[in-house]
């Protein structure tokens, strides 16, 4: 899904562009067969009204709307709806464009609410959480598929840890933390049946993920190496010479470190029922 954040200038890149489409379509084929299988364990059918957060190129957003059929409903939101205009000529799909940061959900509206790669790039996403639980019908369940980065910054402290992966992809990766403490945030927030099934994730060169990680490197290549932008997000800017030689890396099939640990979280509202399917 395509990574949805609070300020504009946090995360700049656009559905619209060539390459950003591209981009994404590389992290649905990376993802989805995944997320479509944890789907279906929630027991997603006809009649749920879900909502997809960061609907992005809108391949989750398709195949929730598939599955709910004509008695449901389906809410494709995202910053840039533009790779969503399909999606927005279906009867059972209203497409939002809206900051996720800001919107109101409403209330006891949703069957369903997914997530992938999104709020781990939001300011404040435990608020925008709260905004979600409360829009939850009784039994109503979420699925939040979240990266953590901790892995690439433990390994910073290794040896033999290449320069260019501690250069370039350890800085990105260590602002990823909210996703570590997803599962504790829901719980606080009342619901019931959570779980959180956390797999560490392995860079490797020449793989389908050093795939999407060189056309990302290229997208951000021009926001990243800004030092006045940078400076005002509070980061370090990353040099052209470091971001080529990880691109370099990235295509070495001897190349393999540690990344990130993806949280898989999911969490029913309670309700007196059994909820609309099993967790």
């Amino acid at each position: 899904m395509a990574e949805v954040s609070t300020s504009a200038e946090r995360y700049p890149l656009r559905n619209a562009s060539p390459e950003e489409a591209d981009r994404l379509g590389s992290l649905q084929s990376l993802h989805d067969a995944s997320t479509v299988r944890r789907l279906e364990r929630l027991g997603i059918g006809p009649g749920w009204h879900c909502a997809e957060l960061g609907a992005g190129a809108g391949s989750i957003a398709r195949f929730m709307a598939d599955r709910v059929g004509e008695d449901g409903s389906v809410t494709a939101i995202d910053r840039d709806t533009t790779l969503l205009a399909d999606l927005g000529a279906r009867h059972n799909v209203t497409v939002v464009a809206d900051d996720l940061g800001t919107m109101d959900f409403g209330r006891s509206r949703f069957d369903l609410v997914h997530s992938r790669s999104v709020l781990m790039h939001i300011d404040d996403a435990d608020a925008v959480v709260e905004r979600i639980v409360a829009a939850l019908r009784p039994g109503g369940a979420v699925l939040f598929e979240e990266a953590d980065g901790s892995p690439a910054t433990v390994a910073a402290a290794r040896a033999d840890l290449p320069a260019p992966f501690r250069a370039v992809m350890v800085p990105l990766a260590s602002r990823w933390t909210w996703a570590r403490g997803a599962a504790e945030r829901l719980d606080a927030l009342g619901m019931v049946d959570v779980h959180d099934d956390v797999r560490e994730d392995l860079l490797r060169g020449a793989s389908p993920g050093a795939a999407f990680w060189r056309q990302t490197l290229r997208s951000i290549r021009p926001l990243v190496t800004d030092g006045p932008r940078m400076a005002a997000l509070g980061h370090h800017s990353i040099d052209d010479a470091g971001i080529d030689a990880m691109l370099e890396l990235l295509e070495d099939p001897a190349f393999e470190v540690p990344f990130t640990a993806r949280h898989r979280v999911s969490a029913r509202a309670p309700s007196p029922e059994s909820g609309p399917g099993p967790l």
